[in-house]
């Protein structure tokens, strides 16, 4: 019982230890691990804990274990043609299984009405004070431009000689790869997927699904437009787009997008973008 004892306050200590490390360098890494995610793994290593001492020594990148993904990507490396063709066709299957079961989702959902609400949330998912309400028939035509984007053309500086027929060709095919990958299915599909199911007779305010991550970017674009209303639950006013305060926030190498109400009160706050340090190797 006592070597019991022992064992579990070992795996107590690594697991807190663990959530410290967490805590401390999340915002460092790309892709951190959500706040569930890390509880259900410091759980586990209360039990395995060895496991955990383990593949710590034994890894180089230390800030793995605080990804959404705890492996290491594998080195680049020729492969059976016959292998990379079925394990092609295997990520077709299951791109095909996503977007079915998306479109099922969507499709599950009540017909949209007058107008949409969108609750604020912080970068990790976490409710705040903000209650953003829209117009559908607002919503619409932003979420067909985000899925119809301008074709995106990269110009040639005063470095690229407009005879380089080769110079050209590589621009050409960036601005190609560039525009194909604009061109992938995301949830902005989906969104105005159920959109679309909009009766201008129906007033009443749809709640956008939790599992519609992106649309804390729409709400941030309609409030730049100036359009759409908030509500704010801390001081139990509602506010014009026109009155919110937007700006960028900087810290460990993000830069978030906030939002708050005239009284100072957080609204929604965004990831924007990540600056990620070279390794010295």
């Amino acid at each position: 019982m006592i070597y019991l004892m022992f064992y579990f306050s070992i795996g107590l200590f690594s697991a807190l230890t663990f959530t410290a490390f967490w805590w401390f360098y999340k915002d460092r890494v790309e892709r951190p691990a959500s706040p569930s995610l890390m509880l259900l793994r410091a759980g586990t290593y209360i039990l395995v804990w060895p496991v955990l001492y383990w593949k710590w020594f034994k890894s180089a990148d230390k800030t793995r274990f605080i990804t959404d993904q705890d492996y290491i990507w594998p080195s680049m490396a020729p492969g059976d043609p016959a292998f990379l063709t079925r394990k092609e066709q295997k990520a077709q299957l299951e791109a095909q299984k996503v977007q079915q079961e998306w479109e099922a989702f969507v499709d599950a959902l009540p017909q949209c009405g007058s107008h949409i609400m969108y609750k604020g949330t912080d970068i990790y998912g976490e409710r705040l004070d903000g209650r953003f309400i829209f117009e559908t028939t607002d919503l619409l035509p932003v979420l067909f431009d985000e899925i119809h984007p301008e074709p995106f053309v990269m110009e040639g500086g005063d470095e690229i000689d407009e005879t380089d027929v080769e110079a050209l060709q590589v621009r050409a095919e960036l601005n190609e790869w560039i525009n194909d990958c604009r061109k992938e299915f995301g949830e902005e599909h989906y969104i105005y997927r159920w959109l679309r199911t909009y009766d201008p007779t129906l007033f009443v305010c749809n709640v956008v699904p939790t599992s519609f991550n992106r649309f804390e970017y729409i709400a941030s674009d309609m409030i730049e437009a100036g359009k759409g209303q908030v509500h704010c639950k801390t001081c139990s006013k509602v506010y014009a787009a026109s009155e919110i305060k937007r700006a960028d926030e900087g810290t460990s190498g993000w830069v978030f997008g906030v939002m708050h109400c005239p009284n100072g009160h957080l609204l929604a706050r965004c990831k924007k973008i990540h600056f990620m340090r070279a390794s010295p190797d």
